[in-house]
């Protein structure tokens, strides 16, 4: 008994390279491209998506979220402070007050549903992808990075992460000429 609709390995190693290529190339040219993949470069390709941006976010790893998965102490629960946890109640993920102010939730829950709400709103993202160095023109706008020895044009590069902080004193947040 076949549980699985017969499938030749060819045909799914084209469908993965082709769609990935496809992706690629579209997104050669973006107009924000994020550097990490954690809490901050997902809420902000959200909203930079929902604002009807094109967004590709850079993450190094083989997975989103960052930290954001463990929680605090490695124990799976998140805290946010005052007014954050409206951000929990436009993902729709439960909290309950732990003091004034202070917020606790499953960290696993909002990482997940920040995940498929910055999908929604249309972002790309780039795992396994190491930030090799940025494209500064010359007069100092940041026109796009390398990465793992491939360009990707922006007219906005946002910086979501503590890694590759040393390539930042190139640059800051300016438009670039597009």
């Amino acid at each position: 008994m076949t549980l699985f609709h017969p499938v030749r390995e060819g045909e799914v190693t084209r469908a993965i390279v082709g769609s990935f290529l496809r992706q690629f190339e579209e997104y050669v040219d973006s107009d924000v491209i994020i550097v990490g993949g954690g809490p901050s470069g997902l809420i902000a390709g959200r909203e930079l998506g929902r604002a009807g941006l094109k967004v590709l976010i850079i993450e190094r790893n083989n997975y989103l979220g960052g930290g954001f998965w463990i929680g605090g102490y490695f124990m799976n629960k998140l805290t946010l402070r005052a007014p954050a946890q409206e951000i929990l109640d436009e993902l729709g993920v439960p909290y309950s007050m732990a003091s004034e102010g202070l917020y606790v939730t499953d960290a696993p829950h909002v990482c997940s549903k920040l995940i498929g709400a910055t999908c929604d709103a249309g972002v790309k993202f780039l795992s396994l992808t190491l930030l090799e160095d940025l494209v500064v023109r010359e007069d100092n706008r940041v026109a796009g990075v390398v990465i793992n020895c491939s360009w990707y044009g922006s007219c906005y590069c946002l910086w979501a992460t503590t890694y590759g902080t040393h390539l930042w004193r190139h640059a800051s947040l300016r438009k670039a000429s597009c």
